[in-house]
Formats: C-alpha cells, structure tokens, sequence
C-alpha cells in the first residue's frame, strides 16, 4: 500500500515537498491541508499585486491542474486544530480526523509586529496574504500618507508599493543606519 503523506501548510515549503514526494512515491497519496483559502502563491510578489503592476492570477506558481496530475489533493480553507503523533492523525477545524503515514508541518511564519501602542488600529496591516494586499489597497484609496516600519527588503518594497499608488512614505528603520567611515577612519554621522 502506498504511504499517505500530510503536509500542513501551503507555501514554498510544501508545495516543494508534494513536488519532491511525488516524484519519488509514485502513488503515494500526497494531501495538504490550509488554512489559506488559495493555492500556493508568491509571497514577495505581493507587494507587485498591491502596487498593481501585477495581477493576482500571476502571483500563483502552480495551476490546480499542476496538483491534480501529480495527485496531489489540495484542501484550501482547512485549519487544523490538533496533531495526534501517538495516533498518526490530524483533526481540522471542523472536527474530521485525518490519518497519516507521514506528516509535515510546513506553516510558514507570521509577520513581526512590534509591541507599540496603536498596532490593532485601523489602518495597520502587514503584508502576508493576497488579503492584506487587498486590504491595504482599499485603504490607501482614501490615504495620502504611510509609514512603513522596518526597512528591510519587504519593508522597502511595501514602501514602493505605496508610493506607486500615490502615497507619500516614511520608513521607520530601528536598526540604526551604517555610512562609510571617514578618511580618518573614524565613524562619521549620516
């Protein structure tokens, strides 16, 4: 009998699991199981999708039929609540238990928001999901200024994203900025 293999999780860590077991266990049944409600899609390009020079259809890596030739079965929109190791099963959201042969947690990360006063106000996102983009979109329809915090490449390029659409940005940096010493080699102020 062919192994059953659970992956938890629906983005580039998954999706390259199910691509790699189905090469090597033809047959095997390959399920993954989502709380996201869409097929695996390119997290770095969403701040593309938000600026709008790309549609979401472009963001995706594999059409449903990618998965459907690899029988790979996909259920998109199915949190799983409980992992029963002793018992080799999963048990999603709704209550339906699902057995396994072998799982793997492939989750991903959440974004990091930092503790300060006012991060559950209207009008703070972060940048995860087609969701957020989509939100974040709406919302900069009726703005004229943003402030990004963090400037690294994610950070910098929501901040793009947001001045494409015709807000003005400020990037908030903690991390204090590196400048090239003087020809006294001693550190100068930026």
């Amino acid at each position: 009998m062919a192994p059953r293999f659970v992956i938890i999780g629906n983005g580039v860590a998954g999706a390259t699991a199910a691509r790699t077991i189905a090469r090597a266990h033809l047959g095997a049944e390959i399920e993954f199981y989502s709380a996201e409600p869409r097929h695996y899609y390119s997290q770095p390009g969403l701040w593309e999708f938000l600026a709008g020079e790309i549609q979401q259809e472009a963001l995706y890596f594999y059409p449903p039929a990618w998965y459907e030739k690899r029988g790979i079965q996909v259920y998109l929109g199915s949190r799983v609540a409980r992992i029963a190791p002793a018992q080799r099963e999963i048990t999603l959201a709704d209550g339906t238990v699902v057995p396994y042969d072998r799982l793997l947690l492939a989750m991903g990360s959440q974004p990091f928001v930092p503790p300060i006063q006012g991060v559950n106000q209207e009008g703070v996102f972060t940048l995860r999901t087609i969701e957020d983009a989509q939100a974040m979109e709406m919302y900069a329809q009726g703005a004229r200024w943003a402030v990004a915090i963090g400037g690294g490449l994610l950070g910098l390029e929501t901040a793009l994203a947001l001045r494409l659409l015709g807000l003005e940005v400020t990037v908030v940096e903690l991390l204090a900025a590196s400048c090239p010493a003087s020809s006294t080699r001693r550190a100068r102020p930026c």
